[in-house]
């Protein structure tokens, strides 16, 4: 096994201090640029690896973030996990992984552990905030504990710590509405349950707005957010009933909704208008392209980034401030599975 190349080994083979070659390897400008240089050159040959434990001894510092996924199926969190690691990359830090399953005690083991390695942050997409209260007290009791941990998801109710989230309410909302405005009665509403909450608030207050009773018949509650959940959904809530509109939580339930549709020769959007969630690039591309709402990933991942940095260069007890809380708002994208404005024109 060859021997790891350390800091002094820079220093003897160029006859400079320690000192020097640390400096250097920061690019401090106390250092003249052409020993910078040379000790860079010569770093670089010899393959110098720096020592992150020694770092984080010396600087009571990590530099790596937790993050918790609640799966690794869905689209776009794994985007948006992608895009904070590659924040995080660019700014000195790592990131540690970890899934937990849409499982509460998953989720705890999994913050257990993230802070045995002393992580320096956390990013959390939460099983279900909202109601799982001992996963709420956890999670107030590790910010008051002085780390910073951001919630990537919430809504209209209390947060135990700083939060950055796209407005799933509002969304909800402004896709029944359009259905609505399309000349939709009888709309359905394909999502899964407790982990879609907001969006079903959403879908029932734009319904009421409109003075159009909620009909649990046109709702299906689905296990996860596959092209075949939304096929045997659009099964279920149009069989049951007469449907024109159909809201799915996620875009691959639109879009296995709109397959299923399509197999029995309805007409989307004539027969069947349909709008999606997220906005992925199979919405854009499909046999008939999706109307959606959009998760704005890139607005979402550098509010969340730039507000754990604050949070980690504060000198401030975190107890001392109060949970900070960025709601995005979603945009309505539409496209051909609803945008004909010859359908209401026909319904009416």
């Amino acid at each position: 096994m060859n021997q790891r190349i350390r800091q002094q080994d820079i220093a003897k083979k160029l006859g400079v201090s320690i000192n020097t070659v640390s400096l250097a390897l920061k690019d401090s400008g106390r250092i003249n640029e052409d020993t910078k240089l040379k000790v860079q050159e010569v770093a670089k040959a010899l393959n110098y690896i720096p020592n992150s434990i020694a770092r984080s001894l010396v600087q009571k510092k990590t530099y790596v973030i937790g993050f918790i996924l609640p799966s690794i199926t869905n689209p776009i969190q794994i985007e948006t996990a992608q895009n904070i690691e590659s924040k995080l990359l660019a700014n000195g830090y790592n990131m540690m992984l970890m899934t937990s399953d849409h499982d509460k005690n998953y989720e705890t083991k999994a913050l257990d552990i993230l802070l045995s390695r002393q992580v320096d942050g956390i990013f959390l997409f939460p099983t279900d905030i909202q109601d799982q209260r001992k996963n709420q007290e956890k999670i107030k009791s590790i910010r008051d504990a002085n780390y910073p941990i951001i919630l990537l998801s919430g809504g209209n109710f209390i947060l135990p710590s700083d939060s950055v989230y796209m407005n799933q309410y509002l969304g909800a909302y402004k896709a029944t509405e359009h259905l609505i405005n399309m000349g939709n009665k009888d709309i359905a509403l394909i999502y899964g349950g407790t982990r879609n909450t907001e969006k079903h608030r959403g879908y029932i207050a734009a319904l009421k707005e409109s003075n159009l009773e909620y009909n649990p018949n046109q709702v299906a509650t689905v296990q996860n957010s596959s092209y075949e959940q939304g096929y045997r959904a659009a099964s279920q809530i149009i069989k049951n009933g007469s449907v024109t509109g159909i809201l799915a939580s996620g875009d691959y339930l639109a879009l296995g909704a709109l397959r299923w549709c399509r197999e029995q020769g309805l007409r989307v959007p004539e027969d069947v208008a349909i709008i999606g969630f997220d906005d992925l690039e199979a919405s854009r591309f499909a046999e008939i392209p999706l109307t959606t709402i959009t998760y704005k990933v890139e607005e979402l991942t550098t509010q969340a980034t730039d507000l754990l940095f604050s949070l980690i260069s504060n000198q401030e007890k975190l107890t001392w401030i109060e949970p900070r809380r960025f709601e995005i708002e979603p945009t309505l994208v539409i496209r051909e599975s609803c945008g004909f404005k010859k359908r209401s024109e026909r319904l009416l």
